[in-house]
């Protein structure tokens, strides 16, 4: 099996522990609300019970928490899961806060669903999709979900200054779907898109919002180069937008499918998955 893509390798995916990307994580638009009765829907009548994957601050935890039995909602960092607990809907009782990366976290299966919020691609690929596999009952899925921006003319200008400043300097476009199905590790079963929906903040909220993103933690660039980014995406933005407000349309793509129970050209073997301690209170 060839190699992940190098921009997507464990020393860039430490970024998301970053006490400055945990802080600029709310600056990310929403999903939208449809996302959730749709994932909702996913789930078979044997289980509705959902695993979160890469949870973060519980952008998808937290609102599918009063809509199913419970969640458990896994991350590497324990900033974000900090983060989560405090945040809306963060201390609900059927919502577990898993403190682990999603290739060992001790969870509690079995899952009707499993979800990943633009957090898949930083995992290990070929133990994730059959730890997956083993933990989901039959008939559950594996829903890939994507947040997209509608184009707007000064993107090009942006997607320039972002090649400049990023600390990621191997990035390369890829697109996740095709690499897992490629790796025979996935099979989708299909893919639904929500509206483009308006969102809405301010100009200094929306470059916190790129601050969120790997290659622009703070903690990580250079103070000169974090600022020249800064007004350079400042000096764009006031020039589309006047007022000081950012109009962004936004909408989610789930893909969903079945993950592989085994990696390609090596023998099936069942995952083992470390015991939840009870939860408590």
């Amino acid at each position: 099996m060839h190699p992940k893509p190098t921009h997507l390798g464990a020393e860039f995916a430490a970024q998301f522990q970053d006490a400055s990307i945990v802080r600029a994580y709310p600056h990310r638009p929403p999903y939208p609300a449809a996302v959730f009765a749709f994932l909702v829907g996913l789930l078979p009548q044997a289980s509705r019970a959902v695993l979160d994957l890469g949870c973060g601050t519980g952008d998808l935890a937290r609102p599918l928490a009063p809509l199913v039995a419970r969640v458990d909602a896994v991350d590497i960092s324990a900033g974000m899961l900090e983060a989560a607990r405090a945040l809306p809907g963060g201390d609900q009782p059927n919502l577990t806060w898993i403190a682990g990366s999603a290739e060992a976290a001790p969870v509690r299966p079995p899952y009707g669903l499993i979800t990943a919020g633009e957090s898949l691609h930083w995992m290990a690929w070929d133990v994730v999709l059959p730890r997956c596999h083993a933990l989901l009952v039959p008939g559950g899925a594996l829903a890939i979900v994507e947040r997209e921006e509608a184009p707007q003319p000064w993107f090009a200008e942006l997607v320039l200054l972002i090649q400049r400043y990023s600390t990621n300097t191997a990035f390369r476009p890829y697109h996740l779907i095709y690499e897992l199905t490629t790796r025979a590790l996935f099979t989708p079963l299909g893919e639904w898109l929500t509206e483009f929906l308006p969102h809405r903040q301010t100009i200094a909220s929306f470059i916190e919002s790129l601050h969120s993103r790997n290659g622009f933690s703070r903690d990580r660039m250079p103070p000169s180069a974090a600022a020249a980014f800064d007004d350079g995406v400042r000096a764009l933005l006031a020039a589309a937008f006047p007022d000081g407000h950012v109009t962004l349309h936004v909408r989610a793509r789930i893909t969903w499918g079945t993950p592989s129970p085994s990696v390609p050209g090596t023998r099936s073997t069942p995952a083992t998955t470390p015991p939840l301690p009870p939860k408590k209170g």
